[in-house]
């Protein structure tokens, strides 16, 4: 008998990183019967330190990084800015997953469901594929166009930069891939935690409008 279970835990199909975007519903079915977690976890920052790597390189080429490299009385190499550019997303990916799955529990406590830390910080760093793939995009779409990556090109934020910066900053959370994360991870509280599919999707709401409200409050953060 023991045998046999250990046998059905050895033969459980693991969840796929880059699955997530073609099966996500697959995917967290995996994720509720699987303990894996690890793996995918330094996966996906070391894949997120890349492409803030990408974004550095797309502001170094751009006019203003120049322009900032030239007028700076500290010649950092290249490898500086961009191992730099890899530490800090790689960094951000980590505390950023922990900090969105405790959100999560504090909501599942609400909710008196008894999901584990372990399994809602996999959901959370299976919706930020979406995330890390977007700022890909649009790192690949800054280098092509020659500007600084800065800004989300598949979002609504460009067409408001001559607008006031909170409005600005606002606009930012109105982008392909930051919803489309949201509908993934709302996805993932369904199925692998357990919450109803209006649980999920009140929860999902409330981080689109808590991004909204910090991408306005950045908006009004002086510029240096």
């Amino acid at each position: 008998m023991e045998l046999n279970i250990k046998d059905q835990e050895v033969n459980v199909e693991k969840p796929s990183l880059f699955g997530i975007i073609t099966s996500p519903s697959l995917q967290f079915e995996r994720i509720k019967n699987s303990n894996a977690i690890w793996k995918s976890f330094w996966i996906l920052a070391a894949l997120t330190g890349i492409v803030y790597l990408i974004n550095t390189y797309a502001y170094i080429l751009s006019p203003e990084g120049k322009k900032a490299n030239a007028e700076s009385v500290l010649d950092i190499p290249l490898y500086w800015q961009l191992g730099s550019g890899f530490f800090t997303g790689a960094i951000g990916f980590i505390i950023g997953a922990f900090i969105t799955a405790a959100i999560y529990k504090v909501f599942m406590m609400f909710m008196n469901n008894d999901t584990p830390f372990k399994k809602l910080l996999a959901i959370s760093v299976y919706g930020s594929v979406i995330t890390t793939l977007g700022l890909f995009i649009n790192g690949l779409l800054a280098i092509i166009i020659g500007e600084t990556g800065e800004e989300m090109y598949t979002g609504l934020a460009p067409l408001f930069t001559s607008f006031n910066d909170v409005l600005h900053g606002a606009m930012k959370s109105f982008e392909i891939f930051t919803i489309w994360s949201l509908v993934i991870s709302a996805l993932g509280l369904h199925i692998t935690a357990g919450l109803s599919k209006k649980q999920a999707t009140v929860v999902a709401i409330i981080f689109f409008i808590f991004s909204v409200a910090f991408g306005a409050i950045g908006g009004m953060m002086p510029k240096f």
